[in-house]
Order: C-alpha cells, then sequence, then structure tokens
C-alpha cells in the first residue's frame, strides 16, 4: 500500500503541475526505497503520451483532456490492482478498455452479476480500485474524480491502527446486501474520553483532595452518552478501577437502580473471584464493618450477591458483631429511607479504596428519583468517601432549571463539590463521514457525497444516522456491489428520501412496515419494559412469539441479549417506537391485556417473580376494569407489589403500588374487603412518611380512620400522624394526638401540669423504685400487654414533641414511661425511659447526682439486655450528654458518642447520631480544649452532612461551633454558608423563637468575649442569654452551659473589680459569687471536670478582695489542675489571669513568665488569636521587665 501511495503521489503531483500522463502501466513506474512517509519513491518514464494542460481544460472545457484526466485515473486503478497481486485477467474487459465510447461506458447496478476482484483483497482497497475503474459513475459522486483524494485515502488505511479497514471477507449479510451495524460505535468523542479519564486519574491519584469531582455527560437521546461511557469502562478497568453501572427507565422503578447496580456488580465478583487474597480479606473486612452480619440483615435482602459473597467465609467475622445493628427500627419498616441512603453511603465508601479505585455511573437520571440523587448527594460531599468517580448521565432535552436532578446538582456545588459537565452534542460532517466510511468499509473520499447529506438531514445525532442508514439500505439506495466489491448509493434519490422531524417517529415509521407478527410482536415487547426474560414474552403474547423473533430483533438491533434468556432494548428510544405502533387509545387495552395474561398463566407460588410485570401492565388499565371483584384482585396484587417493594427498601415505588391499590377499591370494600383496605392504607401511610410525601399521608388516612372498625387499627395510621406531625412542626396538633391516644389506650395523662400533680407523679415513682436493686430492675418481666405496649410507644413519641414546646408536660411523660414498666414489664422504649428519668434527676430542682448517675448505667445495661439498639443514639445522647458529665472526666465519654452516631446512622435516627456529634465536639471544645485545628477539620465535615440528612437545628448547632473554632484561629471563613451568617441566622431563630439556637449563640459569643478581654461586650450578652429561658430536662447541664457559668463567674468578678466601690460593683460581685457557689456544687460531685474552674474562681474572687495570699495559692492550684487534667485551654487562661494579677502586684518578671506559659498553652489548643493577644501584652511588659520596673 505505500508502493501504492508513492505511485499515486507522483501522479497526484503531475496533475497539480497541469500534465496528463495518458495510460499509466506498470512499465512506466521505477520504484526506489526513500526516506518519505510512503518509504518508497516512484518516477515515470516514457512520457510520449503526456498531455500538457491548462487548469481551464481540467474546469470542463477541453471534454477530451479531461478524459485523458479520467483515463489516467482508470488506469491507475488497473496498476494499483497489479500492485495489490491482481491479474488483469480478472477484471471485466469493458473495465480494462482505456478508450471510452460517445456514450461512455455505464456499468452494471444488479446484484446478482459478479465481476469479482481477485480474493484476499481487503474490501476497502477493492472499493478504491472499483471506484477508480468506474468512472461512468462520475456524476453520481461515488468515485475519483482527483488522485490526491486516491493518496490520502490509502494513507487513511495505512494509519488504520485497528485494523479494523483490512476486513477481506465477505459474509451473508453483504452477499445479500444487508447492512450490519456494529455494536457501540464510536465516534468524535475523543476529547470528552480524555477529560473523563483525567478525572479518574486524579480521584487515584490525590482520592477527593481538595475537592470532590464529579462529570455529569449530557446530551440529545441518542447522542452517545451511553456509548462513550462503553468505550471507557475498559480504559477505566486497565487503570485499575472497579466499574459499576445502573441504567434508569421512564416505566419502571428508579428507586431499585442503585441496588440492582451494586448487586450485579457482587454478582460479577462471585463469577470471576475478582478479588483474592488479602485484598478480597480487606473488602470484607470493610463492608462487614459497616453492615454487620449477614444474619437478619435487611439491607443485605437488597443485595443477594453481596450477601452471598459475604457469607462465603463468614466464619472469619467475631460472632460479637451483632446483627441488632440492622435491626427493625420503629418505624416498622425493614430499612428506613434515611438508614438505606446511609447504608448504601457507606457501602461505597468500604469499596472505594486506593488499590481499587471505584466508578459509579448512572445513566439516564433524568428519571432518577429523590432517594438515589440524595445518595449521590451524600456520597459526593462525604468526606470519608475517597479514589472514587462518579459518572451520570442526562438528556438535557428533558430537564430544565427546576428539575430535582439540576436542583440536587447545584446543592453539590454549593457543598464544594466540583462538577464538571461534559457536553456530548451532534457529531460533525467529518466526523459522519468517517463513521460511514468505516462502517461500509469505503474510502472517506467516496463517501463524502452520501455523508454530507445523511449529516444535513439527521442533524449529526449518531442514532439517527445510524437508523436512517439502515433505511436506505432497506430502500434500495444503498447497496453492496458484487461486481465491485464496495457499497454503492444512489445519491440523487437519498437527496429527495423525506425523512420524520425525530429519531423515534423515523423508527416508528420504519416499523410500521415490518410483518403483522413482527408489529405485534414489538408491541407486546414494548409494554413489558426496558428488560424482560422470554419467558414473560411468551405469555405475554400467549407463547405466538418464537425464538426467530427475538433473532431478527436482534438482527435489526432493537434487541440485545442481556443474559440468558433475558433480552433487554438496544435503546429506550427503540423501545418508545415500537410503544407508538399502538395506537394512543389502544395502549391502555394492551397492557391491560398483557397484565391479565400473565396473571392468568402463572402459578400462585411464582406469582411473586413476576408481580411487578403484572401490576405495572394492569394499573395502566385502571380506567377500564369495572367489575368490583377484579379490582378487588388488582387491589390485591398491587398490595403484594407494594408489600414486596417495602421489603426491598424501594419506598417510593412501594407507596405507587400501595396508592394504586386504594384507587382500585370503593366504598363496598370496606365491609367485603375491610383486612384488604386496612393493609393497604397502613402500609401506604408508611411509604408515604418515608418519602416524605406528608400531604397526601394526612390526606389518605382521613378515610381508614373514619372506616376502620375498632380503635386498635387505627393505630398504625395514627403513629404515622404523630410521625408526619412533628417533621412539619405541627407539634402541638401532634401532642394532642397523642394525648388523646394515650388516653384511649387506658393510660389517664393529665393535660394542664400543677405543682401538685408533678409532685405527686415524681413521688409515685420513687415509692415504686424505693427498694428495687440493679439486678431487680434488669429482671423485669416482659410487657405484654397490647394496650400497655402502645401506650409506652405514643408516649416516648410525646417525649420527643413536648422536649422544648411543653417543658412541664415532659417530665410527666418521662415518669408515666418508667412508671408502666416497673408495674407492667419491659419493652424497647424502657430503656429509653430510664434514661430519660436519669436525666431528671440530674437537672434543677433535683440535683441528685448519683441517683441519676446509677439509673443511666441502669439505662444502658437494660438497652443491651434487651437488644434493642436502635435506641442506641437517643440513650447515649441522654446518659453520656446530660448525666454522666456531672460525674465522669469530660473526656471519657467522647468516644460513646461517636459510637452512638455510628450506630444512630445505621439505623436511619439521624437526629439522635447528630445530637451525639454535637455533644462530643461541644465537649472537646469548651471542656476538654482539643486541639482547635483538629476539631475544625472534622465540624466541616460533619456540619456538611447535618446539613445533607436535612437536620438543620443540630446543623445550626455545629456550625457555631465551628465558628466559634474559626473565630479562636483567626479564621474569617463563615461556617454557616451558603445559607446564613452568624448574625442572620440569630435573627433567623430569634425570629421563629428557636431559643435553644439563640441562647447557643449568645452563649458562643459571651465565650469570645471574656476569652480576648471584651468586657463591655460579654456583660451586654450576660444580659441578651438570660432572655432565653431553658427547656426540659436537663438542657442546663450540656457542658458548655456548664462551662457558661464559669465564665459568668469570670465576668461577675471581673466587672466587680472594674466598678469597685459602685452598686455596680456589688451586683456583678452578687454573680460571681452565685455562680462560684454553682461550680462548687459541680465540683463535689466531679472534681476532675470541675476543681481547676473551682480554684480559678476563688482567685478571682480573692483578687477582688485583695486577699494576696490566698489568690496566689487559688492561682497556682488552678493552673496545676488544669494542666494535670488535660484542659489546656482553662490553663492558658488561668496562667493568663495569673499574670494580670501579678502585674497589679507590680511583679513584671513573674508576669511575664505567666504570660509566656499563657501563650503555650494557647498555641497548644489551636487559639492563635489569644496567643497573639498574649504576645502584644508581652511585648508591652517586656522593656519594663528589662528596667526592673515596678510600674504595674
Amino acid at each position: 500500500v505505500r508502493a501504492a501511495m508513492a505511485i499515486v503521489k507522483t501522479l497526484a503531483d503531475f496533475h497539480d503541475d497541469g500534465v496528463v500522463y495518458n495510460s499509466l502501466n506498470t512499465r512506466d513506474v521505477v520504484l526506489s526505497l526513500s526516506p518519505t512517509e510512503e518509504g518508497y519513491s516512484a518516477t515515470f518514464i516514457d512520457l510520449s503520451r503526456s498531455v500538457i494542460v491548462s487548469g481551464d481544460d481540467f474546469s470542463g472545457e477541453s471534454i477530451d483532456k479531461v478524459r485523458a484526466k479520467e483515463n489516467d485515473l482508470r488506469t491507475l486503478g488497473k496498476l494499483l490492482y497489479q500492485v495489490f497481486g491482481g491479474s488483469l485477467e480478472d477484471l471485466d474487459p469493458a473495465r480494462i478498455h482505456s478508450d471510452y465510447g460517445d456514450d461512455g461506458f455505464v456499468p452494471t447496478r444488479k446484484r446478482g452479476k459478479h465481476q469479482l476482484l481477485r480474493e484476499g483483497l481487503p474490501i476497502y482497497l477493492g472499493s478504491l480500485i472499483s471506484a477508480l475503474l468506474d468512472h461512468a459513475l462520475l456524476s453520481t459522486g461515488v468515485c475519483y474524480s482527483d488522485a490526491r483524494d486516491v493518496y490520502h485515502d490509502l494513507k487513511v488505511y495505512v494509519d488504520d491502527a485497528s485494523g479494523q479497514l483490512g476486513r477481506i471477507d465477505l459474509d451473508d449479510d453483504m452477499m445479500t446486501s444487508r447492512l450490519r451495524l456494529p455494536q457501540n460505535m464510536f465516534y468524535g468523542r475523543q476529547a470528552q474520553m480524555s477529560l473523563i479519564l483525567h478525572l479518574f486519574q486524579t480521584s487515584i491519584e490525590f482520592g477527593n483532595v481538595p475537592v470532590p469531582q464529579m462529570a455529569m455527560i449530557s446530551g440529545c437521546p441518542g447522542s452517545g452518552k451511553s456509548t462513550l461511557v462503553d468505550q471507557l469502562k475498559q480504559p477505566l478497568i486497565d487503570l485499575g478501577g472497579c466499574f459499576i453501572e445502573g441504567k434508569f427507565d421512564k416505566a419502571m422503578r428508579p428507586d431499585t437502580v442503585l441496588a440492582t447496580a451494586l448487586d450485579r456488580y457482587f454478582g460479577g465478583i462471585l463469577e470471576t473471584s475478582k478479588f483474592v487474597g488479602n485484598v478480597q480479606v480487606s473488602l470484607r473486612w470493610r463492608i462487614h464493618d459497616i453492615l454487620g452480619s449477614t444474619e437478619n440483615n435487611p439491607f443485605l435482602e437488597m443485595l443477594p450477591n453481596l450477601k452471598a459473597w459475604l457469607s462465603e467465609d463468614s466464619s472469619q467475622f467475631s460472632a460479637t458483631q451483632s446483627n441488632d445493628i440492622i435491626g427493625m427500627g420503629s418505624s416498622g419498616l425493614a430499612v428506613s429511607s434515611q438508614r438505606v441512603k446511609y447504608l448504601f453511603c457507606k457501602l461505597i465508601g468500604a469499596m472505594a479504596s486506593r488499590s481499587s479505585p471505584l466508578i459509579l455511573f448512572l445513566d439516564d437520571l433524568q428519571w432518577a428519583d429523590e432517594t438515589t440523587l440524595d445518595i449521590a448527594r451524600m456520597i459526593m460531599t462525604d468526606p470519608d468517601i475517597t479514589h472514587f468517580l462518579f459518572l451520570g448521565s442526562y438528556r438535557d432535552t428533558e430537564v430544565n432549571r427546576s428539575h430535582p436532578l439540576i436542583s440536587k446538582l447545584n446543592t453539590m456545588e454549593e457543598q464544594g463539590v466540583t462538577v464538571v459537565d461534559v457536553k456530548v452534542g451532534p457529531i460533525q460532517k467529518e466526523v459522519v463521514n468517517t463513521m460511514i466510511s468505516e462502517i461500509l468499509y469505503t474510502p472517506p473520499s467516496l463517501c463524502r457525497p452520501l455523508s454530507s447529506i445523511i449529516h444535513s438531514k439527521t442533524g449529526g445525532v449518531i442514532m439517527f444516522i445510524l437508523r436512517f442508514l439502515q433505511t436506505l439500505n432497506a430502500d434500495d439506495k444503498l447497496w453492496f456491489n458484487m461486481g465491485g466489491k464496495r457499497w454503492m448509493y444512489d445519491l440523487d434519490k437519498i437527496r429527495h428520501t423525506e425523512i420524520q422531524d425525530d429519531v423515534v417517529s423515523h423508527m416508528t415509521h420504519q416499523m410500521a412496515r415490518l410483518s403483522k407478527d413482527m408489529r405485534m410482536g414489538l408491541m407486546f415487547a414494548a409494554c413489558l419494559g426496558r428488560k424482560f426474560p422470554s419467558s414473560v414474552l411468551a405469555k405475554a403474547t400467549k407463547h405466538e412469539v418464537t425464538d426467530a423473533f427475538t433473532q431478527t430483533c436482534i438482527d435489526y438491533g432493537f434487541f440485545q441479549l442481556d443474559d440468558v434468556n433475558v433480552y433487554m432494548w438496544q435503546h429506550d428510544q427503540v423501545q418508545q417506537a415500537a410503544y407508538e405502533l399502538i395506537p394512543k387509545n389502544k395502549q391502555d387495552s394492551y397492557h391491560l391485556l398483557i397484565g391479565t395474561r400473565l396473571y392468568m398463566d402463572t402459578p400462585d407460588e411464582k406469582m411473586k417473580d413476576l408481580i411487578f410485570f403484572v401490576v405495572d401492565n394492569m394499573n395502566h388499565g385502571v380506567a377500564l376494569i369495572n367489575d368490583h371483584d377484579k379490582r378487588t384482585e388488582v387491589a390485591q396484587l398491587n398490595l403484594q407489589a407494594g408489600e414486596k417493594a417495602l421489603s426491598s427498601s424501594a419506598f417510593q415505588s412501594a407507596s405507587e403500588y400501595l396508592l394504586a391499590g386504594i384507587s382500585f377499591l370503593d366504598t363496598e370494600s370496606w365491609s367485603t374487603d375491610y383486612d384488604l383496605a386496612l393493609r393497604l392504607y397502613d402500609a401506604a401511610s408508611e411509604a408515604l412518611f418515608v418519602v416524605g410525601e406528608f400531604d397526601t399521608l394526612m390526606t389518605i388516612v382521613e378515610e381508614p380512620l373514619r372506616m376502620a372498625k375498632c380503635f386498635e387499627d387505627k393505630l398504625n395510621l395514627y403513629n404515622n400522624m404523630i410521625r408526619t406531625h412533628s417533621c412539619t412542626s405541627m407539634v402541638e396538633n401532634g401532642i394532642s394526638t397523642c394525648l388523646s391516644i394515650i388516653s384511649q389506650l387506658g393510660e389517664d395523662f393529665p393535660t394542664e401540669i400543677t405543682a401538685e400533680i408533678y409532685h405527686r407523679e415524681a413521688q409515685e415513682v420513687k415509692r415504686l423504685l424505693h427498694g428495687k436493686t440493679k439486678n431487680d430492675l434488669l429482671s423485669l418481666p416482659t410487657m405484654t400487654d397490647s394496650n400497655s405496649l402502645g401506650a409506652m410507644h405514643f408516649l416516648s413519641h410525646l417525649l420527643i414533641l413536648t422536649f422544648t414546646k411543653r417543658p412541664l408536660l415532659n417530665p410527666i411523660g418521662v415518669f408515666r414511661l418508667v412508671r408502666m414498666t416497673l408495674r407492667k414489664g419491659m419493652c424497647n422504649n424502657s430503656a429509653f425511659a430510664f434514661a430519660c428519668y436519669a436525666g431528671w434527676l440530674v437537672s434543677d430542682p433535683v440535683n441528685d447526682v448519683e441517683a441519676g448517675y446509677y439509673m443511666g448505667k441502669i439505662s444502658v445495661e437494660m438497652m443491651q439486655r434487651q437488644g434493642c439498639t436502635e435506641a442506641t443514639a437517643q440513650i447515649y445522647a441522654l446518659v453520656y450528654g446530660f448525666v454522666n458529665i456531672q460525674k465522669e472526666p469530660w473526656q471519657a465519654g467522647l468516644q460513646k458518642h461517636l459510637t452512638a452516631f455510628e450506630v444512630g446512622s445505621q439505623v436511619g435516627d439521624m437526629e439522635g447520631a447528630f445530637t451525639n456529634i454535637f455533644q462530643h465536639y461541644n465537649a472537646s471544645l469548651f471542656g476538654c480544649g482539643h486541639n482547635l485545628i483538629v476539631i475544625a477539620e472534622a465540624l466541616r465535615n460533619y456540619t456538611q452532612r447535618a446539613f445533607q440528612c436535612k437536620q438543620i437545628y443540630i446543623w445550626k448547632s455545629l456550625a457555631c461551633l465551628l465558628q466559634l473554632s474559626h473565630d479562636l484561629m483567626g479564621i474569617k471563613d463563615n461556617a454557616f454558608t451558603p445559607h446564613f451568617t452568624e448574625e442572620t441566622c440569630y435573627q433567623d431563630a430569634k425570629l421563629k423563637k428557636s431559643f435553644a439556637v439563640c441562647r447557643g449563640l449568645v452563649h458562643k459569643r459571651k465565650y469570645i468575649a471574656i476569652l480576648t478581654g471584651d468586657v463591655i461586650s460579654a456583660a451586654t450578652l450576660y444580659n441578651v442569654a438570660n432572655e432565653y429561658t431553658l427547656g426540659s430536662i436537663g438542657l442546663g447541664r450540656q457542658i458548655h452551659m456548664m462551662v457558661g457559668d464559669f465564665v459568668d463567674g469570670l465576668l461577675g468578678f471581673l466587672l466587680g473589680r472594674k466598678y469597685k466601690g459602685t452598686e455596680e460593683s456589688t451586683k456583678w460581685m452578687a454573680i460571681g459569687c452565685k455562680c462560684l457557689d454553682v461550680i462548687k456544687g459541680h465540683e463535689r460531685n466531679s472534681d476532675w471536670n470541675f476543681a481547676n474552674k473551682m480554684h480559678l474562681l476563688e482567685a478571682e474572687y480573692y483578687f477582688c478582695i485583695d486577699d494576696h495570699e490566698n489568690a496566689v495559692a487559688s492561682y497556682r492550684l488552678a493552673i496545676t489542675l488544669a494542666r494535670e487534667h488535660r484542659f489546656c485551654h482553662e490553663e492558658g487562661l488561668a496562667e493568663e489571669k495569673f499574670a494580670t494579677y501579678l502585674m497589679y502586684c507590680n511583679q513584671s518578671d513573674a508576669a511575664l513568665h505567666h504570660f509566656t506559659n499563657a501563650k503555650k498553652a494557647y498555641t497548644k489548643w489551636g487559639a492563635k488569636v489569644l496567643a497573639d493577644r498574649i504576645s502584644k501584652a508581652m511585648a508591652i511588659l517586656a522593656p519594663l521587665c528589662s528596667r526592673g520596673s515596678t510600674a504595674f
């Protein structure tokens, strides 16, 4: 071929210079080796027949001389054929003849006339030679008119690295002139491919640091988005990536896509043993750590292949890993929505690692459900997930600014995710030409007239191009010529071919020309969804569809084989085209017919396998089913489908099936099919609550509450109503409903609380507890009475609802929970009841820390014995966040809060989980003085997560802690971004009367003011803080509030000195002494946490009354205890206060020494602002010390 290139180049140079060689043959060419690109140079000899012509002659003014040039190209064809090893005897004499008659040579278009070039010649080169010989077809544009084009086409062949153009054999399709299109054609997307590969390599090298990145591929239907990813798959795997892919379907259940994709991936691991040795063991351990045991694990029921893989060697996992972590939640659903999101997020995090980076591709996200989009957001913003790349694709023609996908992407970007938009538009005209050239094995120059028309008619949409090519072939406008061994086309007819505006309409038009049996099969298959087993198609068509039909659909490019006897539409646009074969007024009838056939042909024991196919089709025909019994039957099927969807945590799908089932009921159903109606409404209310469709829930519960036969049948509905009230801030409605239900369950509950009632209720609990040992309490019998169990459940709801809104009612709920446990036995709510009681004991006015500490330990052990670990987050928040901090070192409970966060997240108790995170970092910052840099980094992550999980109250509290860290570190970043600033957050909370948030922000500001010496602001904030009253049990006993008493004491004594001798001084001294008494009371219960604070307040008091000896002793003791107890922040504060006192006593050298110590402690804490402040004081003090000055 390179030799041929050299010959063609020399001829092209002749023509460029205005010379026609006139009848070229092998005797006239001398080849020699050359360092040129071709490797050869060609010299023409014997120029006796050559003709010199002008450029005008070539343009058509001299027909004889133009024919001489054509003769050059025709004889070039003969010459190249010989160069490639052919014999002139192979060729038709009419082609070899060098002289055209006046009427020219018209080659036959009959497909049966064989004028074969020699066997073994690649089709591409055969097409090139044939085009050189067939100059009578010049007017159709399918032959050569310029030698330079021949040269470029030969170069394309040489440069073809894939070898695709070297195809030699003629298959049956070509011999019958049938165009078969290759799968996954990929053209014109190299830039997009390179960009995504770069993103992946970045994720391998740097994880998700400094910012997580994701790629969103967008384009119109059929533009090749999925094909782009198909082409990326192998290169990504070759780079060490693990590839997981799922695809959404407009007509099918979107909330199963992610689980299906992950399960399919693990199915591949089972089949191929992808992970072996230590890599496999490590991955198993990581997944086991976040999922727990494989036994009785509802989440793993969604992923049977993962369960099977984990169970292959389950003996390696410790039996102490309790399966209770994945136990039933209080909602009654197997796995709550939030828990599903959390576990999917954690599973992805466990799978992705530097050695096995993970790629998750979700196709057609325009049809994704809210839950999956939220999981994607959580994954992308989870700082623990690294070495991960998310790829998504969507149709930009079906997504506008208000679409949920765009809203979610905007939210991700606000949370720091870089969303890389990869546009996949129509391909360019030259790319279309390359594609057609490779499909037809025909040189690009010969395809250009055809590709130009096709590009114009299809707009460059790949799928449209391919379908149009098939249409041209079917219409005999594009055919394979056996004589010339090349594809030919009728350019004029193609130019005048009418075409539909979009690919779906075009395909529907073409399908309509198929046989009746083919059309019927396609219409039935289109109703079955994107993917279906052959057995289902057979039942739907009453076994009239044969294997020949499915094979024909594969041949036509309608179907592809997805698994053994499972077919999938090649593209959803193909499915839509087939569906549009059905007249719109008959589509519901077709669905109903299919659903009925599947139902009638499926035994009851196998119905669970086909239930979704049956119900999806029957529900389309709801308006066509009028008979009461038949509607009841369909309602029952919807219940079965809804319950199956619930069991796999497909909550959105479940709600749709259950609501559809309800729509089939009528007024008679409550009398004729009571159990069915009640089950539908119960399950629907559960599903609607989980997916957050609260308005619909509140609407549908009205009928069953009216029609239920007994109160017990209403309880689950009431339960979901109350949970909805809690989530929608309708707290008073929830409280009144709770009280009504508790009363109907036999528990007479007071609604107006007086001091007498409060005292009586408290004393009754104390009486029942009197004399009971720990063993007695932990050995209480199990509660069995259904009314009592119901009352316990609704009392627990009441506690949550009344915590901030009805603080006087809240303790009564605690007393009743404990009282019922003592009288009627233990249940899952009992441990929580005792934890709340422990919180009440340590709060004002009881202040019985020992008793509360004792009850707290009992509640934890009770929870463990009961196995109700779903309550871990709530109980740990109470016991370790309110109770034990009164007695144990604050450092002791930190790990408990982290444990509670993990367990709470796993069981879906996100409020309890993030409450524990707040308590952990509240203690770390205010109480323990841990390094601010470490705290701030962790808080940024958890603040972001809290917002993701819609825990807005906790998010504000965490943001407050993060802002405090920033302020102390001297960082100007806004911790409340992008939604608030600290001030707008405060004003918003004040407007909404969210006093807990207001109190936290005021306390934070007062703490900063005291530490930075802004006494006037601190005094103002002290007065503001008193405007916000405390709520219920133990709220004032959190660590930041107890530290607040300490800070208020420092402020009181400081202002007492400042205003000494005035009434203002007396007021502030009284405040200081009151706070000192409070801290002394705390110190009696926990000297570890409060001794250093007590001694520092005492030192400040002695400073005020000029008791030098006691002041010095107390300062020194405060410093020593803070250091010993590892409170470096309070060590710095004590050193600073002592240095200030020494300056007052004119002991500059000693003061400088303690200022130096204070700076070291503040620096260790990470409080740059405080360390810099001390440095300024030292700079002023140092010169005075060097002169021995006593100016201070």
